[in-house]
Order: structure tokens, then C-alpha cells, then sequence
């Protein structure tokens, strides 16, 4: 189980923390895009890949499987593949209508980059036979097939989701609105009981105070006049623990912001000061919002497809052909 982990944190720490806003697309452009003539089979997906300052195309079906390689261990069961093989080509169909109707100028005409602080992963072919090594060939079979084999997009009253997804929650999902601040409808807090019962989901990160005040005065440009039993205020957070609002020194810090900066697995945690130390207790990986990935596996080895697996995480939701 802690080899899950391991490989997890990897697939989806580094977009743990994109905002909401990344992922919206107004619902006019959706509907005068639905109207427009152009098949999503006819999608050729452009990313545009910064350090060669280059856009490269692939179809729909190779991109998809180069996102589910980044987004997902192939060791997974096979449902859970085509849950994210799925959550993989709404994701792109939405980026699609939003460029359609308002283009990225930093994009180039491409519908996503290689910058995973922004957009979702993808791995091309290159990069999976790194990462594999000599289980490249079994991975992309099966992967590949996953994605043959897992047809349409998710959506909601006709119009693709928000494709939020994590590695694993702290027992429960979040809500966008708890999350994000954006009251989402299929985005709300369901339970994912594997995920509690995962050892390695819940993570402790120990600090001393010099260490915690030199990374807090160079992240956030705090000056520390008080007692260090002072220095950090949770001011709100859920029945789940998920911090929504904290200060430093009275001065109110974003919580996104506060766990990257002290690499803190996931907004739900608490904390304890002593003896010269900062021990902080996290539960689950990302942001915790949509499709659990442990908790999608988990579905899957119990039996459960990836249509369940989907209606289960995304509620009142619809498979849709595309």
C-alpha cells in the first residue's frame, strides 16, 4: 500500500492546488460551441511544450492515453483506468469549447501546455518509456486498451464537468465550495471509505522553528514578534478537518499557499507545537475534490465498473456520448 503512495504522489501531487478557475468554461460558450459543426473525433489536441517553446498535435485517442500514463498507475485496475480515461477526454472536450471561444495567447493556439501548475498531466511517448522503463510495452497495452474500451465523456445537464480529480482523500471527498469557493452541484463531499483504511494516507511533516520561520519569512514575508505558540491561527475549517482559513501572525495566509510552501499533503490537517517543533498531521493527497483514485481502485477490485465508479464521485451525472 505505501508503494501506492509513493507512485500517486508523483501522478497528481504537482495539481493538487490548481484553482477551480483553471478548469471553468463559461455555460454560453458551451452552448453555442454544442451548436457548432465540428465532431469531437475531429479534435486534434495541441500542447504546447514550454521549455522548446513548440506545439505538438495528437488525436483525441493517443492524447487521451498520454494523459491517462501521467495521470494514473497502470498497475491500477482496469476500471479505474477508463474512469480517468474518461475524466481525460471531458477534460480536454471543455478545454476545447473554452479555447474555441476564448484563446490563450501563452498557449499558441494549443488547448493545453506541459505546465501541470495549470493544466492536467500527459505523458508523451518519450517520457512513459522512461517512467516504465522495460514495463513500458505492458503499461501502454493496457492502458491503450482502457481507453479503446471506455467510451463518451462525463456531464452534467449536457455539458462536460470540471475533470477534478485526486490521489487519494482523507476518508472524504471535498466540495468545490469548500474547496474553491465555487458552489459546483456534482462537486460535493461524498464519503470514499477505502481511502481512510489506506496506510500511508495520512502523513506527518516536522519542523523546527528556525526552519519554519525561514520559510515562512521568505514565502510570505512574515515577521515573527510573538510566541511561536502564536504564530499559526486555523480560524475555520469543515467537520473533516479541511482548513479553509489560517494566519500567520495575524496576518491571513492563503491555505493553498501555506501547505506548498511547508509541503503539506492536502488542506485537511492539524497541528501541534512542541517542544521547539511544528508537527503537522495531513490526511490524503491534492486538493480532495471530485474522483478519488485510491477510492476508484478500490471500487474497481470490489467488483464496481467505471460508469459506477464515475456516478459515484460526480453526483446526478451522466455518461454522454460525444
Amino acid at each position: 500500500m505505501k508503494d501506492y503512495i509513493q507512485t500517486a504522489v508523483i501522478f497528481v501531487l504537482f495539481m493538487a492546488f490548481i484553482p477551480c478557475l483553471a478548469f471553468a468554461a463559461d455555460r454560453t460558450e458551451l452552448d453555442k460551441l454544442k451548436k457548432s459543426s465540428a465532431s469531437a473525433g475531429d479534435i486534434s489536441v495541441g500542447i504546447y511544450f514550454t521549455e522548446e517553446k513548440k506545439c505538438e498535435n495528437y488525436s483525441l485517442e493517443d492524447y487521451i492515453i498520454g494523459a491517462v500514463f501521467a495521470q494514473m498507475p497502470a498497475d491500477f485496475d482496469e476500471e479505474a483506468l477508463k474512469a480517468q480515461a474518461v475524466l481525460a477526454r471531458t477534460y480536454i472536450l471543455r478545454r476545447s469549447m473554452s479555447e474555441a471561444e476564448n484563446p490563450t495567447a501563452a498557449l499558441h493556439g494549443a488547448l493545453i501546455s506541459d505546465d501541470t501548475s495549470l493544466y492536467q498531466g500527459f505523458f508523451t511517448e518519450e517520457k512513459a518509456k522512461d517512467f516504465y522503463g522495460e514495463e513500458y510495452e505492458s503499461a501502454y497495452k493496457k492502458i491503450s486498451g482502457a481507453v479503446k474500451a471506455a467510451d463518451g465523456i462525463l456531464t452534467y445537464e449536457d455539458e462536460p464537468v470540471i475533470a477534478a480529480f485526486h490521489a487519494v482523500s482523507s476518508g472524504w471527498t471535498e466540495s468545490a465550495k469548500t474547496a474553491w469557493g465555487q458552489d459546483i452541484p456534482y462537486l460535493t463531499s461524498v464519503e470514499s471509505k477505502w481511502d481512510s483504511k489506506l496506510e500511508g494516507a495520512q502523513t506527518k511533516v516536522t519542523l523546527s522553528e528556525d526552519e519554519f520561520e525561514k520559510t515562512a519569512s521568505e514565502t510570505f514575508g512574515i515577521k515573527f514578534d510573538t510566541s511561536p505558540k502564536k504564530w499559526i491561527e486555523i480560524k475555520n475549517a469543515d467537520k473533516h478537518g479541511y482548513v479553509t482559513k489560517l494566519s500567520l501572525c495575524g496576518q491571513d495566509i492563503s491555505v493553498s499557499d501555506f501547505i506548498s510552501a511547508f509541503e503539506i499533503s492536502s488542506p485537511c490537517f492539524e497541528y501541534e507545537y512542541s517542544d521547539g517543533s511544528f508537527v503537522f498531521t495531513s490526511h490524503g493527497f491534492g486538493h480532495l475534490v471530485g474522483m478519488s483514485q485510491y477510492g476508484a481502485n478500490s471500487m474497481a477490485e470490489e467488483g464496481k465498473n467505471y460508469k459506477d465508479i464515475l456516478l459515484y464521485y460526480y453526483k446526478d451525472c451522466e455518461i454522454s456520448e460525444y
